[in-house]
């Protein structure tokens, strides 16, 4: 792929555009569900496949947007994404964000409050857009072999995480297969 095949992030005025939809979204939340929502920073630093990003650090809650997904797919994600990831910060917000699932039916229920479609997923074309490849490791369980990415794989090995299959509920386990 040459520079030229390379989209060009969103620019300035785009941006704020981005942020000033984000503020006006969480303030309509706020109308509708009659409470306050505080306004959240909003970072255009995500990469990958994702177009957007609800992010808890500590006490730290920001939105976190893909500046190239945002340039080339720009209305729909303006309609779309600002409200997904809105819709996550208003199910912390009032739920709990451990307490629920991530798309489960309180997150649907905020996305119809506000006169959106509850999709999980964007389905984007991803040509010209930067993303990340990682490495992945075999890791087995009692009923098939998953393919972690190296995220996972040093979570396990650095901190000692563990995974359990969705299906057969086994813990999974690294090795030559």
């Amino acid at each position: 792929m040459t520079d030229i095949d390379t989209i060009t992030p969103v620019t300035d005025s785009q941006r704020l555009q981005i942020t000033q939809a984000t503020h006006h979204c969480i303030e309509r939340a706020g109308i509708l569900l009659d409470r306050d929502f505080a306004l959240l920073p909003v970072a255009y630093d995500l990469q990958g496949k994702c177009a957007g990003m609800y992010q808890i650090r500590g006490s730290q809650r920001r939105i976190r947007y893909n500046p190239w997904i945002f340039a080339k797919y720009f209305e729909e994600s303006l309609e779309n994404t600002v409200i997904h990831e809105v819709a996550h910060y208003v199910v912390d917000c009032v739920w709990g964000i451990r307490r629920v699932k991530p798309h489960g039916k309180e997150w649907r229920q905020i996305m119809v409050t506000m006169g959106a479609e509850p999709n999980v997923t964007g389905h984007y074309d991803l040509t010209g857009i930067p993303t990340r490849h990682y490495k992945r490791y075999a890791y087995k369980c009692d009923c098939k072999t998953h393919q972690l990415t190296i995220l996972r794989h040093r979570k396990i090995v650095e901190r000692g995480a563990s995974y359990r299959c969705q299906s057969c509920r086994s813990a999974l386990q690294q090795g030559t297969f």
